[in-house]
């Protein structure tokens, strides 16, 4: 077996200078700039097109894929297609940071040394350990009788609908092995169910002129926005019920930021949701009963507050995140998103019937991502298994079940493999999102080596 770890040493300067660069695309969905070539806009375009000038300027096959996806391939013979999928499109950038999210910055030395920026552990740091280890593996004539590529989405954040093109669309082969470097190790064997949906309350929430709040469905609400006639006596009741929040007078109106704190969707019990605490303090103070009743119901993350929870061996506690907020007076329409993850004993409509019933909202499902559970003894999960202990010695680690969706749903033949290591979770959806240079160094080896033993079983 090569010496992978020793190997990986000489590309870790070009991974590190290759991440910075492609973190300081902000690769964000946007919308006002899509065009031919650009489906998701000129952010995202611009991260994929370094992907591909990276293959390019290496000796892999490319494939832009329409401008939905950057496919870089190499490798011949009649043994097994390996896949590795990884995105190259990120979350917005909501939330305090110490320094620009885009102008990524390393900070520390040695082992503590990290660079931080949106999108370095979700999911680009990951994608350049790839594309270097499959680098190092071309380098040194150990891509032999079988087939690799690399494939960067451009969508994963909004729902994969890179991944759809790319199978259904242009119909691509699935892989015979394959992995995203997109969660955690040593290995995700299961993930919970997905279902994307909106609430739609159609009611009069006098005195609210407007709500704003949020960015992305599959993370927590961070900030609400909400204007308000003048109210002089708002501020006191604010500070007196110990509100995050601050108000910006604008003549007859004011405009008043209510604050918490971001997280994963999958993880909404981390986070603190601006929204929710919104709600109850203005139904309370303006005597508006639907937003209490919105704010009571929907104020455990686990749904045991409207009579949607569950529970499952293999995939634990169900969980519901509300993302995106939206409110016009003129429309009398409160929209609300939600993010609801559960395991395999769930059944998911007649939780989110239950929260109808419960908070008088419309439920409109917009997305249903299935349950994904592997054979933790079949010849992808212990192969990976064993190139993760044999390059960490971490021999007792175990694979996991969790509550993100990952490109392994998109991808037949699929498991997520990485990358955050115990104890580094990187602060993905978060400010000041970091990666630990020794851990992007680390990952180069695991993958190379995941690689190379993937490419010796047989199809």
């Amino acid at each position: 077996m090569p010496n992978f770890k020793k190997l990986a040493k000489n590309y870790e300067n070009n991974a590190l200078e290759a991440l910075k660069v492609l973190a300081s695309k902000p690769s964000v969905y946007d919308e006002a700039s899509i065009k031919e070539g650009a489906p998701y806009g000129d952010g995202v375009k611009a991260a994929l097109d370094f992907v591909a000038k990276l293959g390019k300027d290496y000796g892999f096959a490319v494939d832009t894929c329409q401008g939905r996806a950057t496919e870089l391939s190499f490798g011949e013979g009649e043994g097994p297609l390996i896949g590795i999928y990884a995105h190259a499109d990120v979350v917005p950038a909501s939330g305090k940071w110490d320094n620009p999210p885009f102008a990524p910055k390393v900070y520390g030395e040695g082992k503590d040394a990290k660079i931080v920026a949106r999108g370095v552990s979700d999911d680009k740091g990951p994608l350049i350990a790839a594309f270097f280890a499959l680098k190092l593996l071309k380098d040194n004539g150990l891509i032999n009788g079988y087939r690799v590529r690399l494939v960067a989405g451009g969508d994963e954040e909004r729902g994969s609908s890179c991944l759809e093109y790319y199978f259904h669309k242009l119909h691509k082969p699935d892989s015979d092995y394959g992995f995203t470097p997109d969660a955690d190790f040593p290995l995700i064997y299961a993930e919970k169910g997905i279902t994307r949906a909106d609430a739609i309350l159609k009611e009069d929430l006098s005195p609210i002129i407007a709500m704003d709040g949020g960015t992305v469905s599959n993370a927590v609400c961070d900030r609400l926005i909400v204007t308000l006639p003048f109210n002089k006596g708002l501020e006191k009741a604010l500070k007196e019920q110990g509100i995050n929040a601050s108000i910006t007078p604008i003549g007859e109106i004011m405009m008043v930021t209510f604050n918490g704190k971001t997280a994963h969707g999958s993880t909404p019990q981390i986070g603190d949701n601006a929204a929710l605490k919104a709600f109850a303090f203005l139904g309370k103070h303006y005597q508006i009963p639907a937003l209490s009743r919105f704010a009571e119901k929907a104020s455990d993350p686990f749904g045991k507050s409207f009579g949607g929870y569950s529970h499952s061996k293999e995939l634990g506690d169900s969980t519901f995140n509300y993302g995106v907020v939206r409110y016009e007076s003129a429309k009398k329409t409160l929209t609300v998103s939600i993010d609801f993850r559960y395991g395999e004993d769930a059944k998911p409509e007649e939780a989110l019937s239950a929260f109808s019933k419960e908070t008088g909202c419309q439920v409109e499902v917009r997305s249903t991502s299935p349950m994904l559970l592997f054979d933790k003894k079949s010849p992808l999960v212990s192969t990976l298994m064993k190139s993760y202990r044999r390059m960490t010695l971490r021999l007792f680690d175990k694979p996991m079940a969790i509550g993100g969706g990952t490109y392994a749903k998109e991808a037949k033949n699929c498991v997520a493999y990485g990358s955050a290591f115990p104890g580094h979770p990187g602060d993905i959806h978060s400010p000041n999102e970091y990666l630990y240079l020794s851990d992007l160094y680390a990952q180069i080896a695991i993958y190379a080596d995941a690689i190379y033993s993937l490419g010796k079983l047989k199809k």
